[in-house]
């Protein structure tokens, strides 16, 4: 059976690259006081008469726009410490405890003194869900030096649960370059690629972290209700041994 693991065993790590295990679940690593703190101040920004979807710079978005992307995570990142100033930080919470669990000590990547983005917030409101997908920086990100970081892994802190739905589904198959002709042309890939392929659901808890391999394929399941499910995250690789670079 391949299901998630929630003990904190050293091999995980391993056996998350691997695929043997399709994800790491670890909980409370804020507890839902904070998490509804932190919930409440996000919903509450407004930008342009607007409620934005996502706060925070990712690479993704800047894949051939390597200045204007380390000039928006600096801003991203003086928006986020301030967003967080008053409460505890749940980028310093995760990469605490990755440290811990792993035995490896994680701190945001730098490429030519810059910094990278230090984590982005994704806010899923009634009916939305996210494609079929993958991450991968090796071959999306070749311009930027995490593309060279060993066994990347992403990680996802559940700030609130919405009414319903949201649910992280994972699907045993790891991504590889033929699966480009199956690729969809706004987002993300076809389902044929994961027909009757094994797979788990995850369901978004408010302070819980997800580690996962995001090479293999994952999606996100339709939010319903009123109640946004909001997330944090990152991804992170070897730098060294002992050593783990994130970014978003």
């Amino acid at each position: 059976m391949w299901s998630p693991q929630t003990l904190l065993e050293t091999s995980s790590y391993n056996e998350l690259i691997s695929g043997k295990i399709p994800a790491l679940i670890i909980p409370g690593i804020l507890s839902k006081t904070e998490c509804a703190s932190l919930s409440s101040k996000i919903s509450n920004i407004q930008t342009t008469n607007k409620k934005p979807k996502k706060f925070g710079t990712s690479l993704s978005s800047h894949i051939y726009e390597k200045s204007q992307y380390f000039s928006n995570a600096k801003t991203s990142n003086d928006f986020l410490k301030k967003l967080f100033a008053e409460n505890i930080s749940p980028i310093i919470s995760m990469r605490e405890t990755i440290s811990k669990v792993f035995q490896k000590r994680l701190t945001t990547a730098t490429e030519n003194g810059m910094s990278y983005s230090d984590a982005v917030i994704r806010i899923h409101g009634n009916n939305d869900s996210v494609h079929l997908h993958r991450d991968n920086s090796h071959f999306e990100m070749s311009h930027y030096n995490v593309s060279c970081l060993k066994n990347q892994l992403s990680a996802i802190l559940y700030l609130q649960s919405p009414e319903e739905g949201g649910e992280l589904t994972i699907f045993h198959k790891m991504w590889n370059r033929n699966d480009e002709c199956m690729r969809e042309p706004d987002f993300g890939y076809s389902s044929e690629l994961i027909k009757d392929v094994k797979q788990t659901q995850i369901s978004p808890v408010d302070g819980n972290m997800v580690i996962l391999n995001p090479k293999f394929y994952h999606q996100i399941e339709h939010v319903t209700g009123l109640r946004n499910r909001i997330s944090i995250g990152f991804f992170f690789g070897e730098l060294s041994k002992n050593y783990l670079c994130s970014w978003s």
